[in-house]
């Protein structure tokens, strides 16, 4: 698979931009590695991109997704219940570091 260099990406002014593309990049070398075409490997790094966090429904919910999913709904439940962003993000943080598992149940 042969891609030309590309241009530096500028990360958008956004509070989760830099965790999205160090993400999307995850995504992207998970794709070079199963063999994906140049044209899969771009969709797959502007989907990753262009992903709408508040959308979690539209997040696979396989293996791999399966923590990241379950941390993101539960910031979003602590965010709805009150709590403040740094709950939430400290919330996010623990579940993606296996520190909870945030099994209560409710997803």
């Amino acid at each position: 698979m042969t891609c030309k260099e590309h241009p530096k990406y500028e990360l958008p002014n956004t509070p989760h931009a830099k965790h999205r593309y160090e993400s999307a990049m995850k995504h992207v070398e998970a794709a070079k590695a199963a063999g994906k075409s140049s044209e899969e490997i771009h969709a797959i790094f502007k989907k990753v991109m262009e992903f709408d966090i508040k959308d979690v429904e539209k997040l696979p919910a396989d293996g791999p997704h399966a923590k990241y999913r379950s941390a993101v709904i539960h910031a979003q439940k602590a965010i709805a219940a009150g709590k403040s962003s740094e709950e939430a993000h400290e919330l996010y943080r623990k579940i993606m570091a296996g520190e909870a598992t945030g099994g209560c149940g409710h997803h």
